[in-house]
C-alpha cells in the first residue's frame, strides 16, 4: 500500500479535532509528530510525481503506462508518447514493430527504446547537490534498450542496476546494449564495462549496484568481438557477429550523446537496421508488411474520395529529369548491401532521427528539421519521379528490384493524393504495378486506403513546403515459382 494511504485525510481530521479539544503537553506533541509525518508523506507523494526525463525521440508506436505502482491495474490505458513529453519513476515505456523511443535523463543519461520492447522506471533519484544519494534502477521485460550512463550512475556506480527477467546488470561507467525474453538475457559493451550476473539466490532483483554472484561475469569494451549471454545456469562470453541484426547502431543517438559523436567507418559487425526489413515508417504512421493500416480521416477528403480514384496516367515520367536538388537525401541501416543492388545508398553514420521522413526498415531518407513544418493549402500538382529503390523479401533476406517510372498527383486544396509506380523483379513475371490513393493531412502525412482492395500499402510525407515527396510502399505478390512474398521500397520525388 503507497505511503500516502495510510493516512486518510478524514482521518487525520477526526484525530485533529479530538486532540484540539483536549490540552497538555503530550497531546500537542502527538498532534506536532501526526503534523510532521503528513508533511512528510504529502512531500514524499509530490516527489514521486516529479520529471525525471524527457521524451528526445519517438518514432513509430511508442506508448507509457503510468501507475502509482510498477503492477498492473486493470483498466489503466496506455497513451502514446510523443517528442516533449516528461518522464516519471513507475512509467512503463513500450514500443511495437518499428518504434523507437529516446529518453534524456535529468543527470544527463539516455536510454533508447528499440522495436518490440517494454522498459520500467523502477527508480530514479537525483540531486546535483548531493549525488552520493542518487539511485538509478530500470527493468528490460522485454526487447532491447541502450543506456548511456549519466551523472548519478557514473558517481555511483554501486546505487545503478538494470534487471531483465532472468539477469542484473551492474555498470562501471557505461555505454551498453541489452536484449532480452524470458529465456535469456544478451549484453553489448559500446565503451566502458559491465557485470552481469543470472538472478538467483546471490543475486537479488531488489538489490542495487553489481552482484558479487560466483556466476558474475565482467564485460569490458576491450573484449574487442565478444558479447555476454545470459542463462539461468552462467554467463556466456560468445563472438558479437551472433546478434549483429539485432544491436542498435553503435552511434545512435549521434545528436544526444555528443562525447560519443565520432565520424568513424562502422564495420559489419556493428552495423544494424533500425527497424525489421520490410517495416514501412511515415512520420507517425508504420505498419509492417501484409498488415491492414487503420484508414485515416482526412481533413479535406470528405466525399470527394467516393468521386476520385487511383488514376493510370498516359504519361511516362523519366526519373529526376529538370528538377532543382533535393533537400532530402538517402542512407541505408546496414551495411551489407542488398543482393543484386548496383548503386547501394550511403551507410547511415551518426544518424538525427529526427530527421528522418521515411524508413522501410532497410533504407531510409532524411530531410531538414523543418522539411514538414509548411504544407500547401491549395494547387495541384504532378510529380516527378527522382529516384526508387525496391526489393523482394525473401527467407534469405532482401533481393533488388527495380523501378522503371511512376506518376504522383497531389491535390493540396482538396487534400487527396494518388500514385503509380511500374517495377519489375527478376523472380516475377511480368510488371509490378504499385497503385495507391487516399488523403492528404494538414501535417504532410499522406497514406493509401486502398488497400483492401489490392494489398497495397503506401505511407509518405509531402516536404520542402509541398516542393517535394517520399513514401514507402509494400505490395503482396508471387514469385514465378510460386511462393508468396512481398515487393516493398522507397521512393523520392520533386516538382
Amino acid at each position: 500500500m503507497p505511503l500516502f494511504q495510510v493516512w486518510p485525510l478524514g482521518a487525520l481530521s477526526d484525530m485533529t479535532r479530538l486532540l484540539l479539544n483536549r490540552r497538555g503537553f503530550f497531546s500537542r506533541l502527538f498532534l506536532g509528530l501526526v503534523g510532521a509525518m503528513w508533511l512528510t508523506t504529502l512531500a514524499l507523494a509530490a516527489g514521486s510525481r516529479e520529471d525525471i526525463g524527457e521524451v528526445v525521440l519517438s518514432v513509430g508506436p511508442a506508448d507509457g503506462l503510468r501507475l502509482p505502482q510498477a503492477a498492473a491495474v486493470s483498466g489503466v490505458q496506455p497513451y502514446r508518447l510523443s517528442r516533449g513529453d516528461k518522464v516519471k519513476v513507475g512509467d512503463r515505456l513500450m514500443t511495437g514493430p518499428g518504434g523507437h523511443l529516446h529518453i534524456r535523463f535529468i543527470d544527463g543519461a539516455f536510454i533508447a527504446v528499440r522495436p518490440d520492447s517494454e522498459l520500467l522506471v523502477e527508480e530514479y533519484r537525483y540531486d546535483k547537490d548531493n549525488v552520493g544519494l542518487s539511485t538509478v534502477k530500470f527493468r528490460l521485460t522485454k526487447g532491447a534498450a541502450r543506456s548511456i550512463t549519466g551523472r548519478a550512475g557514473e558517481s555511483v556506480k554501486d546505487r545503478f542496476r538494470l534487471n531483465t527477467p532472468i539477469a542484473a546488470v551492474g555498470i562501471r561507467g557505461t555505454d551498453f546494449v541489452v536484449i532480452t525474453d524470458r529465456e535469456q538475457s544478451s549484453v553489448v559493451i559500446n565503451t566502458g564495462a559491465v557485470v552481469i550476473a543470472p538472478l538467483g539466490q546471490s543475486c537479488s532483483a531488489e538489490a542495487l549496484g553489481p552482484c558479487s554472484s560466483p556466476l558474475a561475469q565482467l564485460l569490458s569494451a576491450d573484449m574487442s568481438g565478444l558479447y555476454a549471454r545470459i542463462e539461468p545456469a552462467g554467463v556466456r562470453l560468445l563472438p558479437i557477429a551472433e546478434v549483429k541484426s539485432k544491436l542498435p547502431h553503435p552511434d545512435e543517438p549521434a545528436s544526444l550523446a555528443s562525447r560519443l559523436n565520432r565520424f568513424r567507418t562502422v564495420d559489419a559487425s556493428q552495423a544494424a537496421y533500425i527497424a525489421t526489413p520490410g517495416t514501412l515508417i511515415a512520420g507517425d504512421v508504420n505498419f509492417t508488411l501484409g498488415s491492414s493500416p487503420m484508414q485515416p480521416v482526412s481533413d479535406a477528403f470528405g466525399d470527394a474520395r467516393s468521386q476520385q480514384v487511383s488514376e493510370a496516367y498516359a504519361k511516362v515520367v523519366n526519373p529526376g529529369a529538370s528538377l532543382p536538388p533535393s533537400s532530402l537525401v538517402w542512407g541505408r541501416w546496414a551495411i551489407e548491401p542488398i543482393l543484386g543492388e548496383s548503386n547501394p545508398a550511403p551507410v547511415i553514420v551518426n544518424p538525427e532521427y529526427s530527421k528522418m521522413l521515411v524508413s522501410d526498415g532497410v533504407n531510409a531518407i532524411f530531410g531538414p528539421s523543418d522539411a514538414r513544418s509548411i504544407v500547401p493549402r491549395e494547387g495541384k500538382f504532378d510529380f516527378v519521379l527522382r529516384d526508387a529503390r525496391a526489393a523482394l523479401m525473401t527467407p534469405s533476406g532482401p533481393t533488388a528490384g527495380l523501378v522503371h517510372s511512376g506518376q504522383l498527383s497531389i491535390d493540396f486544396a482538396l487534400g487527396f493524393f494518388s500514385t503509380r509506380l511500374r517495377a519489375s523483379h527478376d523472380a516475377i513475371d511480368g510488371m509490378i504495378s504499385v497503385e495507391g490513393y487516399g488523403p492528404l493531412h494538414r501535417d504532410g502525412l499522406f497514406q493509401s486506403v486502398n488497400q483492401p482492395a489490392t494489398g497495397t500499402n503506401i505511407v509518405g510525407v509531402v516536404a520542402n513546403a509541398g516542393k517535394e515527396a517520399v513514401y514507402v510502399f509494400s505490395k503482396p505478390v508471387t514469385t514465378r515459382s510460386g511462393t508468396a512474398s512481398n515487393f516493398f521500397g522507397l521512393s523520392r520525388w520533386g516538382r
